[in-house]
């Protein structure tokens, strides 16, 4: 599939989606609360109202048995689930009244009883090729094509499951494609150090610097060694300091371990959209924030046009990034070893998914998938990254994850390359040698 064209059977189920929504006055729309969930909120919101529809939003961290039950209780005519849902469409097809589920997770199957909207199920990959929020708005322009300028709140959402790192494909690109003949959307290139203050580099992590990122003295260290200061900005000094700051981050990411494929995608496109003054990832990174400190409403009052969410999302986001950079310190020598696979504890479950990416990408072992474990209310919450090169090797978490997770009493998946579990505590060690002789399993099979 190019740019050019979306396959027809995708663009029907679209249009169905869309003729039931519109059968009612009410909505009530569940969908997932990091960056791709609230920006599909957002697209699906912003439209949904647009057509003189109600609507009753929540974002919820999982959608487990007790959530459909709850929902059954309230007794809705048509609930509509985003970046969730493809993985219980048995038991959501159960739910009195209508029931779309517009999805980028890799589904079981299809329904009958369930408008079900997946790229997967027209040979587009949704961990590469569409995010959940790319889905909604292909619903937002089929309900009306004047709903393309929400294409940036949709770019938040393909920024935050991070499917702009190696060029656009799938949907994102037909999307793309569609926002730069209508002169909404910018394409540059990404910068592996601040365009504004240098003194930034400090309270970043992407990329992760060790000895630097998180220290005021290794910031300052690194800046001197290129001529350079805190209070310079990025976007002003010349070009050959420019290159020396550059180099000198190169070289500390290779003696990391960093494989050359990371280092070509922290230099890749960026979507910048001029209606918001910044660019997808930055819209990315604050929504994610909001999810991930609890104020996922933040999130999605900003997409909505809340002109005081954006500070407050500021706000949340300088908190969050400290958080997880204070959940980075000494994780080198927290990391267990396994024959296959890689695991450390982690004392925020909402922090486990970030910092298990960038021990994935920056510091752990890259030869193995990396999980992070945290406990809460009695349950082990996994998170688990992997890279391109380990997928090209066999691994696929989605699978090692949901089948390590049933034979421990839990429930898991997701993508190939990033997934989650939830298991009884009490079975930690029996769940990691399950997923450990998983991976090995998928390994061997690749090699056959």
């Amino acid at each position: 599939m190019t740019a050019d064209e979306l396959p027809e059977g995708l663009l029907q189920r679209v249009s169905m989606a869309v003729d039931s929504v519109r059968e009612f006055s009410q909505v009530r729309l569940i969908s997932h609360y990091d960056a791709d969930g609230i920006s599909s909120a957002g697209v699906l919101s912003n439209s949904i109202l647009k057509a003189g529809i109600g609507i009753h939003v929540t974002l919820a961290k999982s959608l487990d048995e007790e959530m459909i039950e709850k929902l059954s209780s309230e007794g809705h005519d048509c609930i509509v689930f985003s970046d969730m849902g493809s993985g219980m469409l048995k038991e959501l097809g159960s739910l009195n009244g209508r029931v779309v589920v517009l999805d980028h997770h890799r589904p079981q199957g299809d329904s009958e009883d369930v408008i079900h909207v997946n790229p997967h199920l027209w040979g587009i990959d949704g961990m590469t090729g569409s995010s959940a929020s790319a889905i909604c708005m292909l619903f937002a322009i089929e309900m009306n094509e004047g709903n393309w300028p929400l294409l940036p709140v949709a770019f938040a959402g393909i920024a935050g499951d991070r499917q702009d790192i190696r060029g656009l494909t799938g949907i994102n690109a037909w999307l793309l494609k569609g926002g730069k003949s209508r002169n909404l959307v910018e394409v540059g290139r990404r910068s592996l150090f601040p365009r504004g203050p240098l003194g930034e580099i400090e309270r970043r992590f992407e990329p992760y610097l060790s000895g630097i990122s998180g220290s005021k003295e290794g910031t300052a260290s690194i800046l001197g060694q290129a001529g350079l200061t805190s209070e310079e900005q990025g976007d002003s000094i010349d070009e050959m300091k420019r290159r020396k700051l550059a180099s000198l981050i190169t070289l500390i990411l290779l003696e990391q371990g960093v494989e050359p494929s990371t280092l070509d995608e922290l230099t890749g496109e960026t979507y910048y959209f001029p209606s918001w003054e910044m660019e997808a990832g930055e819209l990315s990174s604050l929504l994610n924030a909001c999810g991930r400190m609890g104020m996922d409403g933040v999130g999605l009052s900003l997409t909505l046009g809340d002109p005081q969410a954006l500070e407050k999302a500021r706000a949340l986001k300088a908190d969050y990034d400290s958080e997880v950079l204070t959940a980075l310190t000494g994780i080198e020598d927290r990391i267990e070893q396994m024959e296959n696979i890689q695991f450390f504890h982690n004392q925020n479950p909402s922090l486990s998914g970030v910092v298990c990416g960038i021990a994935m990408q920056y510091i752990a072992d890259k030869s193995k998938p990396t999980l992070a474990l945290a406990e809460k209310a009695g349950k082990l919450r996994v998170s688990s990254r992997a890279t391109f090169s380990l997928l090209e090797r066999g691994v696929d978490l989605s699978e090692a994850l949901k089948r390590g997770a049933e034979r421990a009493g839990g429930l898991g998946g997701g993508h190939a390359i990033a997934s989650g579990a939830t298991v009884p505590f009490e079975r930690e060690k029996e769940f990691l040698e399950a997923v450990n002789s998983i991976v090995g399993e998928q390994k061997v099979l690749k090699t056959k």
